[in-house]
């Protein structure tokens, strides 16, 4: 009797160790998809004789007109293809490749030991989470976001495993959170997540919890800075299409009749909020209400099947509930004057989705929670849930059509 038990723990070991394999290379699959789908991106935008307004002109932003808010990673790019003699658009794209290679790479290092479930799949797959970009091909490439995300993976995989001192942490923490946000300051909406992630490493807001929310007032200050900032000039973007190496971008070409990322900064708020009112109607409403509310049903699913709560002290727990509460809380008033509103809830998916694998993997007896699920109705289910529905990029594609391709079969 007791041999027989023996030998179907080993079995079941085996299996799981299988299984985990498996899983394993359906997760470099996931992560792959992304980068191909930006290598074939990259290289239609390397083609083009003139750069494209927003994927390529957002990141060119420089200060060669004087500071401007999202210009750190366009000046650093201008500096370096300056000095190496690089048309400065095609390093762009270097650089934006290479930073999603970075971002991927971690993302797999840190989800590689997720086991299988429908649960997990659903959570990974998520048109809200990595295959976000991959469903706005071509039209949404690298963003600058991804600062922010890597940075947080960066402090999730540092807590994951640390071995030695972590006081030097909030230190660097602080800094990198300065160059996200000059970066882009929306970014300084999400910052909350990072105190998030240590509030899990301590179980309650303790003492690097605490350090690390001084370490980023700094971003938090620079950030408020940049949005009370004056609006800029002709001649401030005038220079910056100057400086863009050999053609600049069309929005600097044709200046007035097309829109793009330079362009864009001489907007004052009023006309972004004029901008984001002319593509709402009660169809894009409608759209993002249902396609918001299921970008968030998998976290949900996932915390009440692996019962996370359990995990966190209840006063770590509100901890976690307040700092990620803001951040969403905060986005909303950023609805009002942009229209990417699929880019901000995929931010928000894809920062509690890093937090939510930490947790599953950490998870005491986390099997136990979910011994239903591999049936074939639920793995069907599944399926359908993450090839029936999309999370538009921004207003002007929330359409019916777009965020709900089987809803063409029915029209």
């Amino acid at each position: 009797m007791e041999q027989t038990h023996n030998t179907l723990t080993v079995y079941g070991i085996q299996r799981s160790i299988s299984s985990r394999k498996t899983f394993s290379l359906i997760l470099f699959g996931l992560v792959s998809i992304p980068f191909f789908s930006q290598i074939l991106l990259s290289f239609l935008l390397w083609q083009q004789p003139i750069p494209h307004p927003w994927i390529i002109g957002e990141w060119l932003i420089n200060y060669q007109g004087g500071f401007v808010r999202r210009g750190l990673l366009g000046e650093i790019i201008f500096q370096i293809a300056q000095r190496l003699s690089i048309p400065t658009v095609q390093l762009t794209i270097l650089v934006q490749t290479t930073m999603l290679a970075v971002f991927l790479t971690l993302t797999y290092y840190l989800i590689r030991t997720t086991e299988l479930s429908p649960i997990t799949f659903t959570l990974l797959f998520s048109p809200a989470f990595l295959l976000f970009s991959f469903y706005s091909w071509p039209h949404l490439g690298v963003r600058k976001e991804l600062v922010l995300e890597i940075i947080l993976l960066l402090v999730i995989l540092r807590l994951r495993l640390s071995k030695t001192s972590l006081r030097f942490l909030p230190i660097w923490i602080g800094g990198a959170s300065i160059v996200a946000v000059l970066t882009h300051e929306m970014l300084v909406l999400f910052l909350p997540y990072i105190i998030a992630a240590t509030i899990i490493y301590e179980r309650y807001f303790g003492p690097l919890s605490r350090s690390t929310t001084i370490a980023l007032l700094p971003a938090v200050l620079i950030g408020g800075f940049i949005v009370r900032s004056p609006q800029v000039s002709a001649e401030v973007t005038g220079a910056i299409c100057d400086s863009i190496q050999p053609i600049p971008t069309p929005d600097c070409i044709m200046f007035g009749e097309v829109l793009g990322a330079i362009s864009f900064l001489e907007l004052s708020t009023e006309q972004g909020i004029e901008f984001v009112r002319r593509f709402t109607t009660p169809e894009t409403s409608i759209v993002y209400l249902i396609t918001g509310f299921i970008s968030f049903t998998p976290i949900v699913i996932a915390i009440t099947s692996y019962r996370l709560w359990q995990s966190i002290p209840r006063r770590g727990l509100v901890a976690i509930i307040i700092f990620s509460g803001m951040s969403l809380l905060a986005t909303i008033p950023l609805m009002i004057v942009a229209a990417d509103y699929g880019r901000f809830i995929n931010i928000h998916v894809t920062c509690l989705t890093f937090l939510l694998i930490w947790l599953i993997q950490e998870a005491p007896n986390r099997i136990s929670h979910v011994h239903q699920q591999h049936t074939l109705l639920s793995w069907i289910a599944v399926i359908v849930f993450v090839v029936s529905w999309r999370l538009p990029m921004w207003l002007m594609f929330a359409s019916y059509e777009n965020a709900f391709p089987l809803f063409r079969w029915f029209t």
